[in-house]
């Protein structure tokens, strides 16, 4: 729990809903007076100022409370090292029944793809296979 409140990041948050949230009040005052001197468009900002301070201490109490080892991509991984990946079997084939030899190979594939994870532009495949047309 200190740790939450009382870390250097958490400081830093500290200190920006303490500047930002005054500044929303101020900037709200400021378009009030505006809009009694007669300008019309500014009564929208005195009310949008308000609205961005309450945004402000929302996410500010978001990021506080965030377990950051849950959530993301080290929650992601985290939980892949919890848990064990299930072993893909393979389905025995119904005698009497003949298997397309498309859905075989796709199938197979991913099967394949099962085991070495998927391919993305930083490990891209070596082979790419091409249907006929």
């Amino acid at each position: 729990m200190r740790q939450r409140w009382l870390s250097r990041r958490a400081f830093s948050l500290h200190i920006g809903v303490l500047l930002f949230v005054p500044g929303c009040v101020a900037a709200a005052w400021w378009q009030i007076t505006r809009a009694t001197d007669g300008n019309g468009l500014s009564y929208l900002y005195a009310i949008e100022w308000p609205i961005f301070a309450v945004l402000g201490v929302y996410f500010w109490w978001m990021l506080i409370h965030t377990d950051y080892d849950t959530v993301g991509l080290k929650g992601m991984r985290n939980r892949a090292a919890a848990v064990p990946s299930p072993i893909p079997v393979s389905p025995a084939p119904i005698p009497g029944v003949v298997e397309d030899p498309e859905l075989a190979a796709y199938n197979a594939r991913l099967a394949a793809l099962a085991t070495t994870g998927p391919k993305t532009w930083r490990s891209p495949e070596s082979v790419v296979v091409r249907r006929p047309r």
